[in-house]
């Protein structure tokens, strides 16, 4: 008697969107800063991460882009007015 395996694919749930994740390297690259300026973001609790283990840490995107908007606006200067 032959046995069968049955393989079940899972199709991705449209509805169920999971979060995006940076490295520390990574935010510092986006935000053209030092990994270490990073460091001190976290330590004085202005950066948004979530802590893994004791030497991972990861930085949920759409809350650091939150942060981002939050902390810094640009204001635009109209050349005329100068």
């Amino acid at each position: 008697m032959m046995k069968r395996k049955f393989i079940m694919k899972s199709e991705p749930n449209p509805t169920v969107a999971l979060p995006d994740y940076e490295t520390k390297s990574q935010v510092a690259r986006r935000l053209n800063v030092s990994r270490r300026t990073i460091d001190n973001l976290m330590r004085r609790r202005r950066l948004p991460f979530i802590k893994i283990t004791s030497k991972i840490v990861r930085f949920p995107k759409a809350e650091v882009d939150a942060y981002l908007t939050r902390q810094f606006q640009i204001n635009a200067i109209d050349q005329e007015t100068r």
